[in-house]
This record gives C-alpha cells, structure tokens and sequence, in this order.
C-alpha cells in the first residue's frame, strides 16, 4: 500500500508540474515584461542657410559686423554702418537719398520669404530699450523713418517681415536702435537672416 501511495504521489507531482508550466505560458504570452532598460542620447542639427547673403551698399562683398555709433542714453541711433562700407559710408535716412545699413542678396534658385533674428542685447544693463528695420527694394531711396519693430524691448526676437527675395535680387535693410536710460553700456546682439521658401 505504502508503494501504492507513492506512485499515486510521483504521478501527481508530475501532473501539477505540468499544469503550473500551462498556466504559467498562458500567462506570459499576453503580457509583456521588461526585462532591462538602455538609453540612447538623440542629436540632430540643421545646416546653416547660406542662400541669403549679407552684402555692403555697392557690392557683393559679405559683411561680418553692422555697427552702431555710440550715444546718449535714451538716444535714437540712425547711423549703423557695417565693416566693409566703414563709418565713412553710414545708413542715410531721407526722403530723397536714402542709403540702408546692408542688402540681402537672394542667391538660391527660387523665391525666399525672409524673417529676420535677434539676440537679447540686454542681458542684464537695459542697454537698448528697442530695435526697429525697414526691409525695401533697393531702388526705394525715399526712407526718411525707421517703424517696423524688430524688438520692442531690446530682447531676443524673430518677425516674419512679410517680404519676399525673388531669386538674385536684392532688398535694402535699414535699422535703428532706441538706447536705454543706463549710461556707460556696451553690448552686442546677432543678426540672422532667414529665408524660407513660400
């Protein structure tokens, strides 16, 4: 009887073994079980358009840098001029005989819709209170104002300026700053030009 009971068992245990291997598959194949985590850091980037170029008054040649002449506190600056017509060749604001700071030169192969970037110029000193453009034809010499707003408070910007480049033309770009209150201010801000397709 003794033997009997213990193949009985044997026979059982084989079985429940069996049963708990059915259940348990059954119970692993709807679920899903993460067994180790890993992470990837992901990068991408954009290439720097070059189809707009920043050109002097005259030529084709590319201009690195426009400069702003020092002045008053609360002073409006009209007279930019960039590095390669120098301070000898500034912007000219008038109703006649108007000459901008720099031209955009469309230089891809369509139409560019162009948006201008700012960088903040006040960090921390409130150096410039506003920056403003005017974006024209380059046969438009009759600019006596500069009104569209860039930025209202000298912070970091972008404005779709509504203009468009037809492939190999030029706009003429004219800018003025409004000074904040804070003597004896230095500071710079980047320019960006942006051109989009339509």
């Amino acid at each position: 009887m003794h033997k009997l009971i213990r193949k009985l068992l044997g026979k059982l245990n084989i079985v429940l073994v069996l049963t708990l291997a059915v259940i348990m598959a059954g119970g692993l194949s709807g679920a899903t079980y993460v067994l180790a985590t890993n992470t990837a850091t992901q990068e991408a980037s954009t290439a720097q358009a070059t189809t707009i170029s920043v050109v002097d008054k005259a030529a084709d040649t590319a201009i690195t840098t426009i400069t702003f002449p020092e002045g008053a506190p609360s002073a409006t600056v009209s007279v930019p001029y960039n590095d390669i017509d120098t301070s000898s060749d500034p912007q000219v604001l008038s109703g006649t005989v108007s000459e901008p700071v720099v031209r955009l030169k469309n230089g891809s192969a369509g139409t560019l819709n162009v948006t201008l970037e700012i960088t903040t110029w006040n960090a921390s000193d409130a150096l410039v209170a506003s920056e403003d453009y005017e974006l024209v034809v380059t046969t438009d010499t009759t600019i006596a104002a500069v009104t569209g707003v860039l930025s209202a408070d000298g912070a970091a910007a972008s404005v779709d300026t509504g203009i468009s480049i037809p492939t190999a033309e030029y706009k003429a770009l004219y800018l003025e700053l409004v000074l904040g209150a804070v003597a004896a201010k230095s500071g710079n801000s980047t320019l960006t030009i942006l051109g989009e397709t339509p």
